[in-house]
């Protein structure tokens, strides 16, 4: 790895000669923003640090890959030579590379071909007029314009701030048809000169004539000498102009104006000639004022190159051999943002034997209209189910939200369940119950997959996914793919569902839901569930396989809502609290989830019942079954109660999902009034039985044998639904 401050120049060169090419993966061009893109050129000017570019060193058969600043895909594979991929820095790179190059349209045939239509800009460096600054003192006359003063000491050692130097910099879009002298299709030619030294209000110094390119080299150095030049002799004439214009001041101010570019003796003879001889004065002030112009545009051209030179932007080059490290290179670099992730690098390289959008390609596996065997789901939501959902109208994948139209994102969730399941699949595809390896979910294994694995498996890991989130919302009252808390769990049931014969064996999902409900009301993925994930692949496909039988299932059935420190009566109950242990927060989903995929009816209407797929289930909410302002006194609130981890009420006993408008009618009424509400078959359903009008709730300790009358009753009914479905 090389770490390092870069010369731009060397950069340009290397993306006119496709050592830089961008991979295809790389996310759009975001720095559309004119003010953004201003901001990192006055940040160039100032000499301020702006970041780091990642390049991966490697085959260009590695990515399909496009040219900076295209959106074309270009055919870089038959260089005979490594090349280098840009995998973060596109944004400052493309600008940059706009701002000092005429790179970019060189490479794009046609304006349409750009990544973006904010790259149809010009940036140049706008100097103000000498009379302007001579008349405005105060304005800070950073590049020396005023007296023609050496900045070279100054460049190299700038003093002024981003936002001091963002003033002189001014952009000018053009239009493909247009034929202002900048646009792209006009010649490099004199015009240009005529346009920037011309213009009306300040001199401009085209900024993409810094790095020539060999197509254009000879004309593009000839502009960036003649304009500098053309507008020192601009501002040598407007100083003459000065001096000899009879009304403009008075003697002595010229003076005093003179020696800012000659000693005293010299302003003097220039004065004296102007009262008899103005080709005199103009002869003496051309003579003196000649070598300080001479110097003042040598500094200025050099000062930009300079920039360029010197551009405090970090190069950091990263081998083939180290993948995973450019990886992590880019996680760290962009802390806190939207990680590159293993999926960018690995998702890319299909592009390679097939050229369609591999994104893309995930979404429309995501929202494909699908076929589901409702003989699958347990007969009491089936005919939920059929109700919200006619016909081919339901989408596992759409309906658990893994992907937003609005944003045109999917789900973290589901792309590292996509990356785990592939490689699983990849390296175990004739699932041997002992061929499953913790290495096959981690990065080094998933980037050495092929591209040909890659796009062959695409659509079956989708499919494979789609299936486990059918089970997860049919079986275990999963509304969103982020209520799967332990995701590894989603990697583990689409594994099992990329065999076909799996998928639709009824015993097989109902073998699945034994092992959840096991799972995650013993606590067993709540640590280390890489090492579970594959401990329990092996031991399903072994049960699958017949080559072990069911009793590790059974052992953590004994285990549900008795794990010590976890899921046991005491924590539940919170009899652990002098010892500072709380149940963890997810127990209250579990329980609410638990219940509803068995489904039950509404709170306070008997007609009405509440489902995975009710039409009801989006306004499901979080409910405390004892309301905590039945039990809250006048010190305590309802609100600082359900802060209190201390407090009974919070047990994730307490808890069960209710309608919004279940809710609301609730509202704070004490359980004695609302216990009178609530139907007897919801009662029986939710096993709440004993919650009637008139229960004493009057101390924590009458919530808690309440409470407790619950946690026997769910126990029970947890490992007798297992057994049955065992």
């Amino acid at each position: 790895m090389q770490l390092q401050t870069i010369d731009f120049n060397n950069v340009v060169k290397d993306i006119e000669t496709y050592k830089i090419v961008l991979p295809d993966f790389q996310r759009e061009f975001v720095w559309r923003d004119e003010n953004m893109q201003k901001q990192i050129v006055a940040s160039v000017f100032a000499k301020m640090p702006i970041g780091s570019i990642l390049l991966l060193e490697s085959s260009p058969n590695e990515f399909a890959s496009k040219n900076i600043g295209s959106k074309k895909e270009t055919d870089h594979s038959k260089l005979e030579r490594e090349v280098k991929f840009l995998l973060d820095g596109q944004q400052r790179i493309t600008v940059l590379t706009n701002v000092f190059s005429n790179i970019i349209f060189e490479q794009c045939s046609k304006l349409t071909d750009l990544i973006s239509p904010s790259i149809k800009r010009r940036f140049f460096l706008s100097l103000p007029k000498w009379k302007y600054l001579y008349n405005n003192p105060d304005v800070n006359d950073i590049l020396g314009i005023r007296n023609f003063s050496d900045p070279q000491n100054e460049y190299d050692n700038i003093s002024f701030l981003t936002n001091e130097i963002l003033p002189y910099i001014e952009i000018k879009p053009f239009q493909a048809d247009d034929s202002e002298p900048f646009n792209p299709k006009h010649p490099i030619d004199s015009d240009l000169d005529s346009y920037c030294v011309n213009n009306l209000d300040n001199y401009l110094i085209p900024l993409y004539v810094f790095i020539p390119t060999s197509k254009n080299y000879q004309q593009t150095s000839v502009r960036r000498r003649n304009i500098i030049d053309k507008i020192g002799s601009k501002i040598e004439d407007e100083i003459l102009d000065f001096v000899l214009d009879s009304t403009s001041k008075n003697i002595d101010e010229k003076r005093t104006m003179l020696t800012n570019f000659m000693n005293e003796d010299d302003a003097a003879e220039v004065i004296e000639a102007l009262n008899n001889d103005e080709v005199k004065v103009e002869n003496l002030l051309k003579d003196k004022l000649s070598e300080k112009r001479i110097c003042w545009t040598e500094a200025l051209r050099n000062y930009i190159n300079s920039c360029l030179n010197k551009m405090s932007l970090n190069e950091i080059v990263v081998t083939a051999e180290q993948r995973a490290r450019a990886i992590d290179i880019y996680e760290n670099l962009n802390r806190g943002g939207i990680s590159l992730s293993t999926f960018d690098l690995i998702m890319a390289r299909v592009a390679i034997v097939r050229k369609d959008n591999f994104y893309k390609r995930i979404v429309n596996n995501i929202n494909i209209k699908r076929n589901y065997d409702e003989n699958l789901l347990p007969s009491s939501i089936r005919k939920f189910y059929n109700q919200r959902f006619p016909g081919d109208s339901y989408n596992a994948a759409v309906n658990t939200s893994c992907y937003s139209n609005e944003n045109n994102k999917i789900e973290k969730m589901y792309i590292d369940a996509f990356l785990d399941v592939l490689s699983l699949y990849c390296n175990n595809k004739t699932y041997k119950y002992d061929g499953y390896n913790i290495d096959y979910i981690k990065r080094n294994k998933i980037l050495q997959l092929s591209p040909e694995e890659i796009n062959l498996n695409c659509e079956k890991i989708c499919t494979s996914l789609d299936r486990a989130l059918f089970f997860f919302q049919a079986r275990c009252g999963i509304r969103n793919i982020r209520e799967i808390n332990y995701s590894l769990m989603l990697v583990f049931v689409a594994t099992i569902f990329t065999n076909d014969s799996y998928y639709n064996n009824l015993e097989v999902h109902e073998k699945l839901e034994a092992w959840y409900w096991a799972s995650v009301f013993s606590g067993e993925f709540d640590k280390d569930q890489s090492s579970v994930l594959i401990k329990h692949l092996k031991l399903f496909f072994g049960m699958l396989s017949k080559q072990c039988n069911d009793d590790w299932i059974k052992s953590m059935r004994e285990e549900v809502l008795n794990n010590n420190n976890f899921s046991d009566e005491k924590l539940l109950l919170l009899d652990k609290v002098a010892e500072d242990r709380f149940p963890k927060k997810i127990l209250r989903t579990y329980i609410s989830q638990y219940f509803l995929s068995k489904t039950y009816n509404s709170m306070f209407d008997a007609e009405q019942y509440v489902s995975v797929f009710s039409d009801n289930v989006d306004s499901l909410e979080l409910h405390h079954i004892i309301p905590l302002g039945s039990v809250a006194n006048i010190q305590d609130s309802a609100k600082k109660l359900r802060d209190d981890k201390k407090h009974i009420c919070n047990s994730p006993l307490n808890f069960v999902y209710i309608t919004k408008d279940d809710n609301i009618k609730i509202s704070c009424k004490s359980i004695d009034e609302y216990s009178k509400m609530i139907n007897d078959t919801v009662k029986a359903s939710l096993q709440i039985s004993e919650y009637n009008s008139g229960y004493d709730i009057s101390s924590p300790d009458k919530v808690k044998s309440l409470l407790k009358i619950r946690y026997n009753y769910l126990k029970g009914d947890i490992k007798n639904h297992i057994t049955e479905l065992l």
